[in-house]
């Protein structure tokens, strides 16, 4: 009888010692897993870390480029602001000088209408030498007049053919801001 409770007490040794090297190799594959679960988990945060030291840094220098940016778009758009009222006062200019234009061009156009009128009260009435003398005085007084009023014409043309030119340039410049606005 000894022999076989030895028999058994070994078989349940060795039973024992085969549950306890399936848990010490279930604590090893378990081990491995959670070693191998951390090294991932290291591996995403390094990974992750990486990433947003790259934003961080492209965040960074765009916020650095952003007081640029801005400084040259106030500069531009001043440029374009000076520019604007340039051509603005320009053609306040033109058209001041147009309206001169016109209020000498109807002064001669009146003049010449009054210089006809007399010339044919002339034509019609040859009057005796006061009388002609009285006319010629007039037309002599029309004639300096228009020829006054011609020159304010003339200058008046070249101020505005002047201030056309530069509207012109000073247009050609606004819409060159702009196509480099636009870009």
């Amino acid at each position: 009888m000894d022999k076989r409770l030895l028999d058994q007490v070994q078989k349940a040794l060795q039973s024992q010692q085969d549950t306890i090297k399936r848990q010490e190799q279930m604590l090893d594959d378990q081990e491995r897993y959670t070693k191998q679960q951390l090294r991932k988990k290291d591996q995403d945060i390094a990974e992750l870390t990486a990433s947003l030291t790259k934003l961080a840094q492209a965040q960074t220098q765009q916020i650095q480029d952003l007081p640029s940016l801005l400084e040259q778009s106030q500069t531009k758009i001043s440029e374009q602001i000076r520019a604007q009222n340039g051509w603005e006062q320009h053609r306040k200019a033109f058209a001041e000088k147009l309206k001169l234009l016109i209020t000498e061009s109807i002064t001669l156009s009146n003049a010449q209408i009054r210089l006809t009128e007399l010339m044919q009260t002339y034509q019609s009435t040859i009057a005796p030498q006061d009388n002609q003398n009285s006319v010629m005085s007039e037309l002599e007084t029309i004639l300096g007049n228009l020829k006054n009023s011609q020159t304010i014409i003339n200058t008046t043309q070249g101020e505005i053919s002047s201030f056309q030119s530069t509207t012109d340039k000073i247009q050609q410049s606004l819409t060159e801001e702009l196509r480099q606005l636009e870009r």
